[in-house]
């Protein structure tokens, strides 16, 4: 049966969330990453102060936070929910840590995906 994220905070309330895991993460747009940030993470044009205050911020944030203190969802899971495969679960822990520190922490470069034309580990050969 395909995982389909529904443990994953706001995932099944919050169309965004459901949208920023399923294709915003997904295959087509996960190179992108740094094109949705602005719809996390926006500067008050008033103040100039990062703003990261909205629903769709605080439903991420909270997202996000259960996923990294949780590791709820195996990488073969995470695959079928995104179509991206890290094959490890410490290789998508450590994206997804990378990812939060991106929208909510200091890192200025958006995390690297894993390449998807890359082939899988030699285990899974055999």
């Amino acid at each position: 049966m395909r995982y389909r994220g529904e443990d994953i905070p706001h995932f099944a309330t919050d169309r965004d969330i459901c949208t920023f895991f399923e294709v915003v993460l997904g295959v087509e747009w996960i190179d992108d990453i740094d094109k949705y940030r602005r719809n996390v993470v926006r500067r008050d044009k008033k103040k100039g102060e990062v703003v990261r205050d909205t629903p769709l911020a605080r439903h991420l944030r909270e997202a996000l936070e259960y996923l990294l203190r949780e590791h709820p969802v195996s990488a073969e899971q995470w695959g079928q929910l995104t179509h991206v495969f890290f094959y490890e679960e410490d290789r998508l822990y450590a994206y997804l840590q990378d990812l939060y520190d991106y929208f909510y922490g200091d890192r200025k470069e958006p995390p690297v995906a894993p390449d998807p034309e890359a082939p899988p580990p030699e285990k899974y050969w055999t």
